[in-house]
């Protein structure tokens, strides 16, 4: 049945509400972000040109994102509260009638955060579980594996919920940039564990990126990572608990 001029009228209002909040968002932080991001990436009026790729740094991510964007800058761990923010905001896009394509959220987890990016063997190779004080989801225990992925219903330990991890939130459309240099770090702490391996600094730092999540971004540092994402028409929101 075609839509009524009532049901087009609410259609655009909504559009006009959400513009009206994006654009709030930006006085209230305080932030000199720009404005009137347009869709996929392109550059924003009065923007400079986003620096070209390397073969060392995937900057593809610029390319998928929505016509709303929020940066939310996380460099700890904080029981993976940037997640949650991330998946609260799909929600509110969502009750505003937009869909979950023209909303990205990029998480930046950078810092000490940057080790939720990496997968279950590295967590129990590193100790990352008992580094962080973090159960797992499923037993209680110090988690010998990445809590921040892989939701299981009946988790009763978990700080993620089924949409909410990430994992989840990448198929979800999300964006997720982390910090090499962090990365390096946690390859020293490798080095560490595994000293019978013979490690250098170049191949643990190897090791360690192989073992990073798919979908996710390993950008030359975390604070270049919020500054493109800036750069891309994105808010900004510091993770806070």
């Amino acid at each position: 049945m075609p839509s009524s001029s009532n049901d087009a009228g609410a259609h655009t209002d909504r559009r006009e509400f959400l513009s009206r909040v994006v654009g709030a968002g930006v006085a209230v932080a305080g932030t000199s972000l720009l404005a009137a991001c347009a869709n996929n990436g392109a550059a924003v009026a009065g923007a400079a040109p986003a620096p070209n790729a390397t073969a060392s740094w995937d900057m593809s991510w610029r390319n998928k994102l929505g016509t709303y964007r929020t940066a939310y800058d996380s460099p700890e761990v904080m029981g993976g509260a940037a997640l949650a923010y991330a998946d609260a905001a799909y929600y509110g896009y969502g009750q505003m009638g937009a869909s979950e394509s023209e909303f990205t959220p990029i998480v930046i987890l950078r810092h000490r955060a940057s080790v939720m990016v990496l997968d279950d063997e590295m967590w129990s190779r590193i100790g990352i579980g008992e580094e962080n004080k973090l159960k797992d989801p499923t037993t209680g225990e110090t988690s010998t594996r990445n809590p921040f992925i892989n939701w299981k219903e009946g988790d009763k330990h978990g700080n993620i919920g089924e949409k909410s991890g990430v994992d989840a939130l990448i198929k979800r459309g999300a964006v997720v940039l982390t910090c090499n240099w962090a990365l390096t770090g946690v390859a020293g702490r490798l080095r560490n564990k595994e000293k019978d391996h013979g490690w250098t600094p170049e191949t643990s730092l190897a090791e360690i990126r192989k073992h990073v999540l798919p979908g996710c971004y390993v950008m030359p540092n975390g604070i270049f990572a919020v500054s493109a994402a800036q750069d891309a028409g994105a808010h900004y929101m510091r993770v806070l608990v």
